[in-house]
């Protein structure tokens, strides 16, 4: 398993949730149902991991170790979808047996349903991911043992 050093927290609580700390409003959050309590890293990418340029929030490996790449966002969904490019472009493991799911919380979503359909199937071909765009709080359960 990789190794983030400061950037890292390991929790095993059956419900992780991240926050944007920089939110007033807290409205953009992920949360992941652990019902098997398997062990989680949580890695905080913006200002810690990468300090410099665009990048996505949170990266969340799974035991298998699977990635999990998180961006709580206003409105400019665009922005976020390349937040989160930018990060699996530097963080990403290569694994290509391993599907990586990308998750944007947005406050709105100013994106038609044709470009985010464009934007699912460019993922999926370039990185090998599954990308989920919603407005507000999302919830996503890991099956999976620790």
């Amino acid at each position: 398993m990789r190794n983030f050093a400061e950037c890292e927290t390991i929790k095993s609580d059956t419900y992780i949730v991240v926050t944007d700390p920089g939110s007033r409003n807290k409205r953009s959050k992920f949360r992941l149902h652990n019902p098997n309590r398997a062990t989680i890293k949580v890695v905080q990418v913006d200002d810690c991991v990468i300090k410099d340029g665009i990048r996505c929030d949170y990266l969340l490996i799974l035991p298998n170790e699977q990635e999990v790449y998180i961006e709580l966002k206003g409105s400019n969904v665009q922005h976020a979808v390349e937040q989160i490019e930018r990060a699996i472009e530097v963080l990403s493991c290569n694994c290509k047996s391993l599907i990586k799911l990308c998750f944007i919380s947005s406050t709105r979503c100013p994106i038609n349903s044709t470009e985010i359909q464009n934007l699912k199937k460019k993922f999926k071909q370039k990185y090998n991911a599954k990308l989920f765009i919603k407005n507000g709080e999302i919830s996503y359960t890991y099956e999976g043992n620790s």
